[in-house]
């Protein structure tokens, strides 16, 4: 493995010129290697001029968001196990949709067409709920609940998986070239119109029939 970085200057022009060089030289397969403040609009806007670049160092754009340096994470209380075990599911209430929380122990689970391999969408379930893909399946907006869609010939994965048990780490992490690979894998399941960075369609989240009226019933419970 050889190759040289550039890390300052017109990349795609210095790209250019570099692999003219690199294989006047004899060095057909030498790698060159970009960084300086990479992110995925540069990245696309010099594959667009042709920028003879194979390796794409990200870095600081990577680790840190410059629009929104911290994450602002909350933890939201969405179900109890009373004594006898019983899950008793809680909500929050806000005048701001966008903070109501989705109440119970979850699943998720996502969906792809056997026919093309992308994926449907994603679902949110009661934790014990189980999507039968033998049977047709109807996804909803879990808002605009007229917007539908029945999926018949899919495939159901789901996604959560248990780190925990007992106090106990029973989950093995893989290494970073797994995670790699693991992302690029799902990455190409997805429709080139939901990667695209300008005016990307949305990727649907949507909740299942038993969790949205789950969820539905605790509002209608909290009018005052």
């Amino acid at each position: 493995f050889y190759g040289i970085r550039l890390d300052s200057g017109d990349l795609a022009y210095i790209s250019k010129k570099a692999r003219k060089m690199l294989d006047d030289a004899g060095f057909p397969d030498a790698v060159i290697s970009a960084s300086n403040d990479l992110d995925e609009y540069l990245i696309d806007s010099l594959k667009t001029q042709g920028a003879k670049i194979n390796s794409w160092g990200v870095g600081t754009n990577l680790i840190t968001s410059g629009d929104w340096p911290a994450f602002g994470g909350v933890y939201k209380l969405a179900a109890v196990e009373n004594e006898d075990g019983e899950i008793i599911p809680k909500i929050k209430v806000s005048e701001n949709v966008e903070k109501i929380t989705t109440p119970h122990f979850k699943q998720v689970y996502r969906l792809f067409d056997n026919k093309t391999g992308k994926a449907l969408g994603d679902v949110l379930t009661i934790h014990d709920e189980i999507i039968d893909p033998a049977l047709p399946y109807v996804l909803f907006h879990p808002i605009h609940t007229w917007k539908q869609r029945v999926v018949t010939d899919y495939t159901v994965r789901p996604l959560r998986q248990q780190i925990f048990k007992n106090g106990e780490c029973i989950y093995q992490s893989p290494s970073i070239t797994e995670i790699r690979d693991y992302c690029m894998r799902e990455v190409d399941t997805l429709w080139d119109q939901i990667k695209r960075f300008e005016n990307p369609q949305t990727y649907f989240v949507d909740l299942s029939k038993k969790l949205w009226t789950c969820k539905n019933e605790l509002l209608e419970s909290c009018r005052i």
